[in-house]
């Protein structure tokens, strides 16, 4: 027995919700805009805690945005209109450009040219993420630093380090940019994502509370950031060397 089609009234109807759908997903993304003027507003205005917040946002929204195009099927339904390229926009200037500015007029980069100097290393190094055609492997971690340098600067931030410690972790976190390591990404990362997606919601209220009570850096906090934050780095760190071990038995048996 075969099943007759659905009505073309229904089958419009289908459509539209479709459509509505995948541009409530373009929307969704593009609401990092807002999110990216507010922050910048907040800096310019000497708010940080604000400027933090709207940034924490933004990454709340990059981190699912994805999810939700790939079950929209954006692609499918609006292929016309290109949400990766915002996607880059939104992140260059939340994940990259606003933090940049930020590290610039409130952490310890030396003297304003080294300062500027350093800017333009991570402004520039972060295009090789940004515009890297093989930025993500097979199993969906980033290759190369992944230019989330909002992290680093909120990081260098609370932890108050001194110019050289600051100037010297620039420096590392530039040349991992262009170093084809693996970093983990939570959400798409299959192996341990319950565990990976708990850590980073554990550092990301740590370092939110410690942005709100700057200067102060109570032992427990310091303890729940660097044992979340360290979690996180351990997976980048375990997939760096299953990928050696890999390559080292594959060229063992030819």
């Amino acid at each position: 027995m075969t099943t007759s089609p659905a009505p073309e009234p229904q089958r419009t109807t289908h459509r539209r919700r479709a459509y509505a759908g995948a541009w409530a997903v373009h929307l969704f993304t593009l609401s990092g805009f807002l999110w990216a003027l507010l922050a910048m507003l907040a800096l310019l205005d000497g708010h940080i805690g604000w400027m933090w917040l709207w940034l924490g946002i933004a990454a709340l929204i990059d981190g699912v945005d994805g999810f939700l195009a790939r079950k929209a099927r954006v692609k499918e339904i609006a292929p016309w209109f290109d949400g990766t390229v915002v996607d880059i926009v939104v992140d260059y200037l939340t994940w990259t450009f606003i933090p940049v500015l930020f590290m610039l007029m409130h952490l310890p980069l030396g003297p304003k040219p080294v300062a500027i100097g350093l800017a333009v290393l991570i402004l520039v190094s972060s295009m090789f993420c940004y515009a890297n055609e093989n930025w993500k492997s097979t199993d969906y971690y980033f290759i190369g630093f992944p230019a989330a340098w909002n992290v680093i600067a909120v990081m260098l931030y609370v932890l108050a380090l001194p110019a050289s410690l600051t100037i010297a972790a620039v420096l590392v976190f530039v040349v991992l940019t262009l170093v084809p390591t693996h970093y983990t990404h939570p959400f798409r990362v299959e192996r341990f994502m319950a565990l990976n997606i708990i850590s980073v919601l554990v550092w990301m209220g740590a370092t939110a509370w410690m942005v709100a009570i700057y200067p102060a850096r109570p032992v427990w906090l310091l303890a729940a950031f660097w044992l979340s934050g360290g979690w996180f780095a351990a997976t980048c760190i375990l997939r760096d060397i299953r990928g050696r071990s890999a390559r080292s038995t594959a060229e063992a048996v030819e």
